[in-house]
């Protein structure tokens, strides 16, 4: 086929581009003034370098224009002499030395009045160092110096060049789409007619190579109009026919390739003559076409398409029959080893030989060409044509039919497999092999473009009896060729024995409500009475299949009436067995079960017979019989097809019989002995249960993520139970976002699962695990909402609460209370109504609501006396008492806590009760309280706080000195609150006792040491108080000052005021009065 490109590639302007720029810059720099004497010394330099340069001694012209250029920088010359340097390091092809020196001549003198020609060369140096490197990404690089000549210099000579060569660099960059741009803005500037015909050549490539065929043509057809003696109209009217061919238009392509092949001298002449040929032949011109094939050989000895042509010509000359000058003029081909055309050659020389009589001497010439190209992608046609002639051969059938079949495995998308398809189905019959059959037979209808073959007909024959007679049989498929048989062709004999294969592939494919219909409207049409029994047979069947016990049974019987001798009549007697158990007739179906077992000691039946004697026993509620007659199945018959399902009723009876241990160990058997049965699933499933009974929660899992995976799935619903029972396992593993992610697919999959309310809990529970409370609540939420029944539902709003109140946020306690208050409607557990109570009480009290608080609470001790909850009850009735200040009440329950010496809460009981005792005013309560608090309870948190109340009990029963070392141990033990209170109450007792200089220390210390500002203000006042009575007046007058000054707004204040004024005036102040 014609390269993109064939004229030197469009780069004939750069060389005369080159020198011609080199011949102005002589010349002008030549008549540059010469003023100063650095001037005339740089003449004299620029002159060397100038001859230099004109004798083409390019590196010695470099030298010297880099000498000039380092003595007189300052020259008006050096914008020439840097021109000059770059067309010298372009000559020497130092590209990267020249690009640099043109932009630095740029960069330095912008305004240079030969800018203009400086870039067109920046774009040449550049474009050939893209040419060295190869590279396009230099190839852009030098598209964008090119451009830059018509951005920059509109007017200048060299833009329309620069942009022309702008274009082609970009398609040397192969950036085609900006490079037609290109080509088309050349084009928009009018350029001389020496250069038009090369943009529109470029042009027309750029477009040819974009597959843009249809604007290559119209750029063509432009350059023809009106370069039409331009060297390369022959080229372009050959481009111009090759657009016009890949557009299908081959009546307008013709004459195009025949006018250039018939230039004179023209190199390309050869496939102009030979796509001409190929126009007509697309036209169905193939007798013209043969011609025109056969002529290239002899007008062009040497081309390079003589091969090509030749086999164009036998390929014609097959299509029209003439099949002895096919072999003609495809020989010489086929034979020549070096020929890329010689696979296609000998397919069709092969052909040839096969249409005449000669099948063998085809083998062997296709037996030579597949050895010889091997890896021609020619190579199956070569292989099917083998294989067709050697089914021409009926003592070679054996080989062809593995020959069509390995076809169709090694290349099924080439365009022969069809027929090799047909061919294999076909010889793969005659030789006994119905799978093998069967698999071309379907494929081959499954082919539209064969539907209307005249063999189609054997084709579903063949088919239907292969789907019946394989290893693996197909019903779906089956009934498919039997029934495309009959309605296609009603009249031929095959017809009846189809009708009955129709209604036994619906049976086996389970589809029995057609079977039904199918062979109830058939079975009065058969004449044969075997045909008929069978036909009975499959009816009895399909209504058992379908659950239409009484319907099968009436089947059965009519069947065994009709052909009382049959063959088969064992197995009709344990189909009705069958169907009278499906009935429900036990008995009866025990009855004819055992008379088969009887009368047909040897029948294939017995071990089904016995597995059915099993399921009755076991549907009987008879575990230990039903395990014994399946035994008999698995160790009598092994091998049987009712084994897996002898060891599965095995396993269910022992589960039924919770022996749980053995019903694994029986199932796990299953498992091993039967992995590709389909009742391996339930038994899976039913070992998963086994052993999450066993509390084998890992082994579990295993099991039933086996179950799950198996192929095909099990139903939805049975899915989704065995999803949720691998999520209990989970949870018991503690692997809980497994757990939560099995659970939602459960719902995701059935929403109205069963067992939601269960998996809902379970779910929230798991989402709590991992710490993720609002998608608990949400679970919790959804529980007491969609199952608003389930007795789940009060726990869930117990839940709920709890949930709320983990958050921590205040505003939230309404939302708990209400749960809380919802879950009370509906519970029935008292454990549950218990803590229902509880919460709802503590949540009232948090929102400090005591009254109601109390009242709440006071249900859950009435209703539970006992309870597991009593003591933290009664503890939070206290404290909501205690809180409202309602010691006496408070005390009550306090006391009810202290009672009791296992309550958990005891301490604290201890603590407020003391508390409340002082606040009454009971001080021996009190301090009974809080000694025994200090002495059974030592590491309690409040202990300083309760050591300071027993302290201030013994100092209210005026229990001086022993309360003095219980205050002094508070501040030992502690810096809180309640140390500032003890050490201001033992100033306290030292001012009790006149101790006044004892008592100001301590009530010093109080309001020095601890931050607490009630007892700082006191402990100033008190000290005031002392120094009053030491007769210290200026001291006592600091102390209260202090006091006044600190603390304005407490009552301290006004107390210090008022003790300030009883004291004598300070005599300084009446001095100064």
């Amino acid at each position: 086929m014609l390269s993109m490109r064939g004229r030197g590639e469009g780069r004939l302007m750069a060389a005369k581009l080159v020198c011609g720029l080199l011949a102005v810059l002589l010349l002008v720099s030549s008549g540059l003034a010469q003023k100063t004497d650095a001037e005339k010394a740089a003449t004299r330099d620029y002159v060397v370098a100038q001859g230099f340069q004109k004798k083409r001694l390019y590196a010695n012209a470099v030298t010297h224009w880099k000498t000039f250029l380092a003595a007189h920088p300052k020259s008006v010359r050096v914008p020439a002499v840097r021109l000059n340097l770059a067309v010298c390091q372009l000559q020497l092809k130092q590209y990267p030395e020249s690009v640099a020196t043109l932009k630095q001549l740029l960069k330095l003198h912008p305004q240079y009045k030969l800018a203009d020609r400086v870039q067109f060369n920046l774009g040449l140096a550049t474009e050939r160092l893209a040419g060295a490197s190869g590279k396009a990404a230099d190839f852009e690089a030098a598209a964008v110096e090119y451009g830059r000549v018509p951005e920059r210099f509109p007017k200048s000579p060299f833009a329309i060049q620069g942009r022309f060569l702008q274009a082609e660099c970009l398609f040397s960059a192969e950036k085609l789409q900006p490079a037609i741009a290109a080509y088309g803005s050349a084009l928009a500037l009018k350029p001389p007619a020496s250069l038009e015909p090369d943009i529109l050549y470029g042009l027309g490539t750029a477009q040819e190579q974009f597959e843009k065929h249809a604007e290559a043509a119209v750029t063509y057809q432009r350059f023809l109009k009106t370069h039409a003696k331009h060297p390369d109209a022959a080229e372009i009217t050959l481009r111009l026919g090759l657009c016009l061919f890949r557009q299908k238009k081959y009546a307008e392509s013709q004459p195009l390739f025949a006018r250039a092949a018939a230039v004179a001298n023209f190199a390309q002449a050869d496939l102009a003559l030979l796509q001409q040929g190929h126009a007509m032949r697309q036209q169905q011109k193939l007798a013209e076409a043969a011609a025109v094939f056969e002529s290239l050989p002899k007008k062009f000895a040497k081309s390079a398409f003589v091969a090509e042509s030749r086999v164009a010509a036998g390929k014609c000359r097959f299509g029209v029959k003439e099949y002895v000058k096919a072999q003609q003029v495809l020989a010489p081909v086929a034979a020549d080893p070096k020929a890329v055309e010689g696979a296609e050659a000998s397919a069709w020389l092969g052909r040839a030989l096969v249409k005449l009589k000669k099948p063998a001497d085809a083998v062997v010439v296709y037996d030579k060409a597949i050895a010889a190209h091997a890896k021609s992608p020619r190579l199956p046609e070569l292989v099917h044509f083998r294989n067709e002639a050697l089914y021409a051969q009926p003592t070679k059938r054996v080989e062809s039919a593995a020959g069509f079949l390995a076809f169709t495995g090694k290349y099924p998308d080439h365009e022969l497999a069809a027929s090799a398809l047909y061919m294999s189905a076909l010889s793969h019959l005659q030789i006994e092999k119905p799978a093998l059959s069967l698999s071309s037979a379907e494929k081959f209808l499954g082919n539209a473009k064969l539907a209307k073959h005249e063999l189609r007909p054997e084709v579903f024959y063949v088919g239907g009896q292969a789907c019946l007679l394989g290893e693996k049989p197909d019903w779906a498929k089956g009934e498919t060729l039997f029934r495309g048989l009959i309605a296609g062709f009603p009249k031929h004999e095959h017809v009846p024995a189809a009708t009955v294969r129709i209604g036994y592939c619906l049976y086996r494919a389970e589809k029995f409500e057609p079977a039904v219909a199918h062979l109830t409207a058939g079975i009065p049409r058969l004449a044969d009475v075997s045909l008929k029994a069978e036909a009975g047979l499959l009816l009895g069947r399909s209504h058992q299949a379908a659950k239409r016990s009484p319907q099968a049974i009436a089947a059965f019987r009519a069947a065994l009436a009709a052909a009382p001798k049959w063959e088969r009549a064992d197995e009709l007697l344990y189909v009705l067995g069958a169907a009278l158990k499906d009935d429900g007739k036990l008995t009866e179906a025990s009855a004819e079960l055992t008379k088969l077992q009887r009368q047909f000691a040897k029948s294939v039946f017995r071990d089904r017979t016995l597995y059915e004697l099993g399921d009755i026993a076991r549907l009987q509620k008879k575990p230990d019989p039903a395990v014994a007659l399946f035994r008999q199945v698995v160790t009598g018959f092994p091998k049987s097809d009712v084994a897996p399902l002898a060891q599965f009723g095995m396993g269910a009876a022992l589960y039924e019989k919770a022996d749980f241990k053995a019903a694994a160990a029986s199932l796990k058997q299953l498992v091993d002995k039967y992995p590709k049965h389909v009742i391996v699933a339930q038994g899976r499933r039913l070992q998963g249960s086994c052993l999450r009974e066993l509390k084998d929660f890992a082994a579990a899992a295993v099991v039933l993520q086996a179950y799950l995976a198996t192929k095909p799935a099990p139903s939805a619903e049975l899915a989704a139970d065995a999803r949720f029972e691998l999520a209990l396992c989970q949870v018991g593993l503690k692997q809980h976002k497994p757990a939560i992610t099995t659970f939602n697919a459960v719902l995701q999959a059935q929403p109205k699962f069963a067992q939601k309310d269960n998996l809902l809990y379970e779910l929230a529970f798991a989402y709590q695990a991992t710490d993720q409370l609002p998608q608990a609540l949400a679970a919790y939420r959804r529980l007491v909402a969609e199952v608003p029944t389930s007795p789940l539902v009060a726990e869930s709003w117990f839940r709920i609460g709890q949930a709320v109140e983990k958050s921590g946020d205040q505003k939230l306690l309404p939302e708990a209370e209400k749960a809380y208050t919802e879950g009370l409607k509906t519970v029935k557990k008292p454990a549950v109504r218990e803590s229902l109570l509880y919460q709802l009480g503590w949540v009232q009290y948090r929102q400090e609501r005591y009254p109601e608080a109390v009242a709440q609470l006071g249900i859950l001790l009435k209703e539970f006396p006992k309870g597991d909850q009593r003591g933290e009850a009664l503890l939070l009735c206290g404290e909501c008492q205690y809180l409202a200040k309602n010691w006496k009440e408070a005390v009550v329950h306090f006391e009810q806590v202290v009672g009791d010496p296992k309550a958990t809460e005891r301490a604290r009981a201890l603590y407020r009760a003391g508390t409340c005792h002082l606040n009454l005013q009971s001080w021996p309560l009190a301090q009974q309280r809080f000694e025994t608090l200090v002495k059974d309870f030592a590491k309690y948190p409040q202990l300083p706080a309760a050591r300071y109340g027993l302290g201030l009990a013994l100092q209210k029963q005026n229990q001086l000195d022993r309360a003095v070392p219980v205050f002094e141990q508070v501040t030992k033990e502690t810096n809180t609150e309640a140390a500032a209170k003890a050490r201001f109450m033992i100033g306290e007792i030292a001012f009790s006792r006149k101790q006044y200089k004892v008592a100001y220390e301590n009530f010093l210390v109080a309001a020095f040491k601890y931050p607490y500002e009630e007892w700082q203000a006191k402990g100033y006042l008190e000290a005031g108080r002392c120094f009053k009575e030491l007769k210290d007046n200026d001291k006592a007058r600091e102390m209260l000052g202090t006091v006044i000054k600190k603390f304005p707004k407490r009552s301290e204040a006004k107390s210090a005021a008022q003790v300030l004024a009883t004291l004598p005036k300070s005599k300084s102040k009446s001095k100064s009065k």
